[in-house]
């Protein structure tokens, strides 16, 4: 192994593959990735929210950690793209196993699956031993929580409960039997997940916002920008896009008279309205001065 990638045994991180003995460094880099290529795999039968939450945001965080335990993003960025390869390849595996029909949209040949998740470990592993190297000439903790506000912790908490309102009914349909919402038709109460193709997905992302900014504030980067601007445009914008799809252009389905609002929408509107407020909050407790734009 490269001189760079010996373990520090004073290190404030978490220790290097390399300082690992070997059946553990077979068993992060090989065993990890394709047992949980296996769990999706599995739930790409079962559920299309499971499979998009495991396979999507749950395997990004677990290809930057896994180059978070190098310091050579070339070593990272093999170790992301086999583990990549192994964890779609299992997907595939695990699923045709399983006899099911995908709840998810699988590229046609699915191989191409297993060749995308290769590529994007290998990104991924490459940017995490990016930090950890950037992380390891910083002085002070890698993470300094302290430097959180309130702000932060109502923005996590509206993102979560804006997550956890699609899984509520936001629309009601009628006796009628000629009513028709997505593919419900009469006295039916969908889900947000149900009732949209791909504003549901638009909110999904915007969750990410508030914890983006908490990541940025507690690995103290300089912004061009006052922290919390962001999440403010992004709370705004989430909350006009679900007033769209229910008041101001009228409920979805039709005919849209034999539609009513359920209480998931509301909650959804509530949550919006936290993240603005999250990023407002955390405007008025930033104090220091602003940057020209442009300025580093």
């Amino acid at each position: 192994m490269p001189r760079a990638e010996r373990a520090e045994t004073e290190s404030k991180l978490p220790p290097l593959l390399s300082s690992r003995p070997l059946p553990l460094q077979v068993v992060f880099a090989g065993v990890v990735p394709a047992a949980f290529g296996a769990i999706c795999g599995w739930m790409l039968g079962v559920s299309e929210v499971g499979y998009t939450v495991l396979a999507v945001p749950v395997a990004i965080v677990g290809g930057v950690a896994a180059g978070f335990e190098h310091t050579v993003p070339r070593q990272a960025a093999i170790r992301g793209l086999i583990g990549g390869a192994l964890f779609g390849g299992f997907i595939l595996i695990v699923h045709e196993l399983t006899g099911k029909a995908a709840k998810a949209h699988l590229p046609d040949p699915p191989v191409v699956l297993a060749a995308v998740t290769a590529v994007v470990g290998s990104g991924l592993g490459a940017l995490g031993a990016g930090w950890r190297r950037d992380a390891e000439e910083r002085e002070g903790p890698f993470l300094d929580l302290s430097a959180l506000s309130p702000a932060e912790a109502l923005g996590a908490l509206s993102s979560l409960v804006l997550l956890g309102s699609l899984w509520l009914p936001w629309f009601s349909t009628s006796s009628n039997p000629n009513v028709k919402l997505s593919h419900f038709g009469a006295n039916a109460d969908p889900s947000g997940w149900q009732t949209f193709s791909a504003l549901d997905i638009a909110l999904a992302a915007a969750c990410t916002a508030p914890f983006i900014l908490a990541w940025i504030i507690a690995r103290r980067h300089d912004l061009t920008w006052r922290p919390g601007e962001v999440t403010m445009v992004v709370g705004i914008t989430a909350l006009i896009l679900i007033l769209c799809n229910g008041i101001i252009l009228g409920k979805p389905g039709s005919p849209a008279s034999e539609v009513s609002l359920n209480y998931g929408y509301f909650v959804g509107i509530v949550a919006c309205l936290g993240l603005f407020v999250s990023g407002y909050l955390r405007q008025a407790v930033y104090t220091s001065a602003r940057k020209p734009p442009g300025v580093l």
